[in-house]
């Protein structure tokens, strides 16, 4: 920062030292004016500046360090020892400074309103003159022009002064001056600004003057105007007025006429001064970037440019209780803060990969009391969206429980609920590896006995093994059972470990030398193994991809070997083989996303496909939806670049159009999310909209039998309510649909025997109903079955949800079942439920439900006469209703065609202008 400040103080001295010299008794002021501003705004750019140079460098092999099974980097940073009070001294100044002069600012600021509001004014267009009954100095702030009352009214003041008091009002010098007060503040120590704001305020006098002499009057006359109206009194901060002290240089600048020739001269010099500056005041750092190997662009490693993001969810917690840890703070590898944990110690950052190849990030967790932990993560060339789950354990400065972190992958659903899934997981291992370390006191054993089950032990870590027959190879030399490794060797030997796939049939490696190790961990395998994966993916790689099918054994030899070969191993070995998914395995998607590079490959779902093969693999989901039902319920994003080739984009459109999707929306960045926050229909949802309305009202026109498709409906339905009334203005109006015919009435319900007055029937009187439990014996009875309770949101035990009932009968409960588990919900607020609508276990269904209340709460607390009464609707409730109304066809939509007959009728959409008119505070029906 100090180096900044001083750049910027050098910048703005040159420049000041140009405008002395060259500029300030020229008579070319509006240049001169803006000038001096601009001069200050690069004086703050300019050293800010950072110019890159990247320099490609060859790519260097990774190195690994021996975390046995741990793929997790743990660094702790140097905590603070002693007080720089030499900063916070400055500091403590610096801020002193600025309150002093902020309270001066706005002491002035204040002093000029009151006396705007304490005093008389006369307006003329514009200007406001506000009349003083002191004796002062006319001047000006923004249209404000400050006068003695007793001159002005005795036509004492000229002409002359006045117009060069209104001159600095039209010309808005006060906001001039504002600036210049602002950044005073900011920066109080340096007197350069004091230096910047005195000429700039200078040069607002010759604007001012320059102003009366060209509307004619003699430069003389003017002069001694100026010497008779000019004082020594001290000038107002932030107002201009006419002061004795620069009158001088007034008088001789008046004289300076600068020819044309003049000004391009001078503003010339600037352009190689700016030359100078940036040069010598600017920052250059270097950039060192590995040279990438592309073979071929077609592969998903070259696509990742643009579709690769890295999200990350967890909690913080301590390391010895694995209590949560709020309020921790987590930065960047450039130190600026990415995310804080909540109270539950929770977090989610998401981090840009841009480059291709390998996945590699990083991020600082901090937390007063509690050593910092650097965590660092390299992981696998992977495609697409990659969500995980990191739990923290930070060590508190006085514990003896070491940091931890535990990573869990292939996570969808990043949010509390699924990342306190997995920390279940960590409380388990907790407790485990306490076992670990109690097994491991007083003894060298590498092999150890734990709940029947058999573990290989080191010093930092540790690995399940199968039974006491695995064979182990020691340095890949020695091969010896499970059962004799504690007779041959000793835990403080251990310098590394690894399982494996397949190593002259052992199924572990241990190592004595961490050279041993590295070698292990870099991929100098035998010769064997890289023969065995060569053939594999021979085999595999000759079979047609949409074709292919790779059994789980041979996998995990391919994978195994593959992620451990070096950079040169693998140029030298052949591609590996991927895959399509299984047709059996694929999943019905509502959303279809293909990137197109600038190149036309394509990345479909996060998988690479050619685009003669993309019929053939959409062919591949959604299996088992008619392609018509397609055509309503999937939407399809195609991804694209400013280079991405148009030819590619039409054929892919076309080849979507033909597989059937509801929308093609075609995006210019790279996330599909972002779809959806789509306010308004797509051209193609508006033809499908018009053609349909069009039909029906020409049918609906001729007065007879009309047949109503529910589909056409539910599809115009959910067009209408997310068209943008520009667009429903332009559409043809919504069909107005006569209601459906009413449900035949239900047989008549077999009769009672008929029992003659004062005859006694032999018919049986139904028993009572028995009385209903009251909420404290429910509550009660649910406890005794171990139910889970919670108030306003919180967990609580069943002790205290009986006494919040006994203590108050007002609360209301909700009792639901959530994974065959009884949860009470116990809260003030009333529990609101679907009228006429039983609670449905689809979530879809559900969904709908909620958001179709939303807009009936909407329509009877807002008192409105639907559909009609729509039109009645300031501009902000209809856009505030059409937000609400959009969200409920977005959920009806989701819903299938069965879901839709059993879910309540959905709300027709709102009345066209065209076809309504609002008549004498009524909605009516146009003629």
């Amino acid at each position: 920062m100090i180096a900044f400040l001083i750049k910027s103080a050098a910048c703005m001295a040159i420049f000041l030292a140009f405008y002395k010299l060259f500029l300030e008794k020229e008579s070319m002021h509006f240049f001169k004016r803006y000038f001096l501003l601009a001069a200050i705004a690069c004086s703050f750019v300019i050293p800010a500046i950072v110019f890159t140079e990247v320099i490609y460098i060859e790519p260097i092999s990774n190195s690994f360090t021996p975390t046995e099974d741990y793929s997790l980097e743990t660094y702790h940073a140097p905590s603070i020892a002693s007080i720089d009070y030499t900063y916070w001294s400055l500091l403590t100044i610096y801020v002193l400074g600025v309150l002093f002069f902020s309270l001066k600012f706005f002491k002035n600021l204040y002093q000029i309103k009151k006396t705007i509001q304490n005093n008389p004014k006369q307006q003329t267009n514009s200007i406001i003159k506000v009349l003083l009954s002191l004796q002062i100095v006319p001047h000006t702030f923004f249209n404000y022009i400050f006068l003695n009352k007793q001159k002005f009214e005795a036509n004492e003041i000229p002409p002359a002064v006045l117009l060069h008091e209104e001159t600095h009002a039209k010309q808005k010098h006060s906001i001039d001056i504002l600036v210049l007060e602002i950044l005073q503040i900011v920066c109080w120590f340096n007197p350069l600004i004091y230096l910047f704001k005195k000429s700039i305020k200078l040069n607002h006098e010759f604007l001012a003057d320059s102003a009366v002499l060209n509307n004619g009057l003699e430069k003389s006359d003017y002069q001694k105007i100026l010497l008779a109206f000019s004082s020594n009194a001290v000038e107002p901060q932030l107002a201009n007025a006419i002061n004795y002290s620069s009158i001088k240089k007034r008088f001789t600048v008046m004289k300076k006429e600068t020819s044309r020739k003049g000004i391009v001269l001078r503003s010339t010099f600037l352009l190689p001064i700016l030359a100078i500056l940036l040069l010598s005041f600017s920052e250059t750092k270097t950039e060192f970037k590995e040279l990438k190997k592309l073979e071929g662009f077609k592969t998903s490693a070259n696509l990742k440019d643009f579709t690769r993001t890295v999200e990350v969810a967890g909690l913080v917690i301590d390391s010895k209780t694995l209590s949560p840890i709020s309020h921790a703070k987590l930065y960047d590898k450039f130190g600026n803060l990415i995310s804080t944990t909540d109270s539950k110690g929770y977090y989610n950052i998401e981090f840009d990969n841009l480059e291709s190849g390998e996945i590699m990030f990083e991020y600082l967790i901090s937390k007063n009391g509690y050593k910092q932990v650097y965590q660092k993560e390299h992981w696998g060339n992977l495609n697409g969206k990659i969500a995980s789950c990191i739990i923290i354990g930070l060590k508190e400065n006085k514990s003896n429980a070491p940091e931890f972190s535990d990573l869990y992958t292939n996570i969808q659903d990043l949010s509390y609920e699924s990342v306190y899934a997995n920390f279940v997981k960590t409380e388990r291992q907790f407790e485990f590896n306490k076992k670990i370390e109690r097994a491991k006191k007083d003894n060298q054993d590498i092999v150890i006995e734990i709940d029947d089950n058999l573990f290989l032990v080191s010093d930092t870590g540790w690995i399940k093994v199968n039974s006491k027959n695995d064979v182990i190879a020691i340095d890949n030399k020695k091969f010896i059972p499970v059962s004799l490794v504690n007779k041959v060797l000793k835990r403080s030997d251990i310098k590394g470990m690894t399982p494996l796939n397949s190593l002259n049939n052992a199924s572990f490696a241990l190592f004595t030398s961490l050279e041993n190790f590295l070698n292990h961990q870099n991929g100098q395998f035998s010769n064997s193994d890289f023969k065995k994966y060569n053939t594999l993916a021979k085999k595999y790689n000759a079979i047609p991809i949409e074709k292919r099918i790779i059994p789980l054994k041979d996998l995990k030899i391919l994978e195994t070997i593959y992620r451990s070969l070096s950079a040169e191993q693998k140029a030298q070995a052949l591609p590996f083989p991927e895959c399509l998914p299984k047709h059996g395995q694929q999943k019905s998607t509502k959303e279809i996303t293909i990137n197109i590079n600038d190149k036309g490959a394509l990345l479909v779902n996060g998988y690479n496909v050619e685009l003669k093969d993309l019929s053939n693999f959409l062919a591949r989901y959604n299996t088992n939806i008619a392609m018509e039902e397609r055509k309503k319920t999937i939407s399809s994003y195609i991804v694209i670049t400013p280079k991405s080739p148009k030819g590619i984009i039409k054929k892919v459109e076309k080849i979507l159009s033909d597989y059937g999707v509801a929308t093609i929306d075609i995006l210019g960045n790279n996330d599909p999310s972002s779809s959806n926050q789509q306010k308004n229909a797509s051209t193609k949802q508006v033809s499908q909209y018009n053609a349909l309305a069009k039909k029906y009202n020409k049918m609906l026109g001729k007065n007879g039998n009309v047949r109503i498709l529910k589909s056409d409906v539910d599809q115009m339905t959910y067009i209408y309510g997310i068209m943008s009334d520009k667009q429903k203005e332009s559409a043809q109006p919504f069909p107005d649909f006569p209601e459906p015919p009413p449900a035949p009435e239900a047989p008549e319900e077999p009769k009672a025997p008929k029992v003659l007055k004062e005859e006694k029937g032999n018919i049986p009187l139904p028993p009572p109903p028995p009385a209903p439990k009251s909420p404290l014996d429910f509550v009660v009875e649910m406890a005794k079955k171990g139910a889970t309770f919670m108030y306003e949101g919180d967990n609580i035990s069943s002790d205290k949800a009986i006494d919040l009932m006994k203590n108050n009968k007002e609360l209301n409960i909700d009792s639901r079942t959530k994974n065959g588990e009884q949860v009470i919900k116990i809260t003030k607020d009333p529990i609101l439920i679907s009228i006429g609508q039983e609670a449905s276990t689809n979530k879809n269904v559900n969904t709908y439900i909620k958001e179709r209340n939303k807009l009936l709460n909407y329509i009877k607390v807002n008192n409105i006469d639907y559909p009609v009464g729509y039109l009645a609707l300031s501009k902000l409730e209809q856009t505030e209703f059409n937000k609400i109304q959009q969200a409920m066809f977005q959920a009806y939509m989701y819903l299938s065609e069965n879901e839709k007959q059993s879910a309540p009728k959905i709300l027709p959409p709102p009345p066209s202008a065209k076809m309504y008119k609002l008549e004498d505070g009524k909605v009516v029906k146009k003629v």
